[in-house]
């Protein structure tokens, strides 16, 4: 059995703009809320940041205050051996399982956090690997 966890983190809808990252960071560092992992991606004028942070009610409190359009979010961590194949084997099984795979953030400890249509369902399938 693989060990899995639902988790909570932060959202937040960005413009695609110098120093709206900025911004996020400011804002969190301010409040003294460390970012334990972090993804960024942008289309067009708009970006999206996905946080790690076990303060995440607070992260979104302070992120709404420098308005950031920032949202709690469900995510699936999962820790997979660390060999070649073992993603493939993650992401084949929640395919199979009907599952699109939203997002995907590692975290300094070498664990996937996955987003997916349905986190519960994730959590069931991933912990059975």
């Amino acid at each position: 059995m693989t060990n899995v966890e639902i988790i909570h983190a932060v959202y937040a809808r960005i413009e695609n703009r110098p120093g709206t990252l900025q911004t996020v960071a400011q804002a969190l560092g301010a409040s003294r809320i460390n970012i334990d992992a972090l993804s960024l991606e942008t289309n067009g004028g708009q970006g999206f940041a996905r946080i790690i942070t076990p303060k995440w009610k607070e992260a979104v409190e302070q992120l709404r205050r420098a308005n950031v359009d920032a949202h709690e979010t469900r995510l699936v961590l999962v820790t997979l051996p660390n060999k070649p194949g073992e993603l493939a084997r993650a992401t084949s099984e929640l395919a199979a399982a009907g599952l699109n795979v939203e997002a995907v953030l590692t975290t300094p400890q070498g664990r996937l956090a996955f987003r997916t249509n349905d986190v519960d369902l994730a959590a069931k399938v991933l912990g059975k690997l």
